[in-house]
């Protein structure tokens, strides 16, 4: 029970002020930010990759064994270099890309919304509306029906603020459950 809400309320502050940051950036600046997009992207998938890191060596120093936060940590780092390296065939798919992380987002928080009614007495109905609502986000940018890519950027802008607040929102809600 208390491993589950950890993993729920775990950098989700972070990850919310992350994503209005960098939608709001979208937002107001499409052209310089999708041209740093890929960086971006980068940046922060090193970030998770090294906190994920220190919570792999948090767990070393507990237990005397790497739980898999150290492996995600390592994956995601080796992750961020990648994108690094294939930055220009990246842009070029990043629309698809970013629909496709969107809606594994949206799936996973309908999963933890579904998983926490059978634990905690939660209204769990506005995260499965919220996971909705970001499911369907992301096919639309996967199917992308607009002609102009800034356009889409700027939608991706905006779906990436909702979800900041969302992830704020969880955060808040989820604090003071044990």
């Amino acid at each position: 029970m208390n491993n589950v809400m950890e993993q729920l309320r775990k950098y989700a502050l972070l990850r919310g002020i992350v994503y209005i940051i960098f939608g709001l950036l979208i937002l107001f600046d499409p052209r310089s930010v999708f041209q740093l997009a890929v960086y971006f992207i980068s940046a922060y998938i090193a970030l998770m990759g090294v906190l994920n890191l220190y919570d792999g060596f948090k767990v070393k120093k507990a237990t005397g064994t790497y739980g898999m936060s150290f492996l995600g940590g390592i994956i995601l780092l080796v992750l961020a270099g990648i994108i690094l390296v294939f930055a220009k065939g990246i842009v070029s798919i990043l629309p698809i890309f970013l629909g496709l992380v969107i809606v594994i987002i949206g799936a996973s928080r309908a999963m933890q919304a579904v998983n926490l009614r059978s634990y905690v007495n939660v209204n769990w109905l506005p995260m499965l509306i919220y996971s909705g609502i970001l499911i369907v986000a992301g096919l639309v940018l996967i199917f992308n029906p607009f002609s102009s890519l800034l356009v889409l950027f700027q939608l991706f802008g905006g779906i990436l603020v909702f979800m900041g607040i969302g992830e704020i929102v969880a955060f808040f809600q989820l604090r003071n459950i044990d």
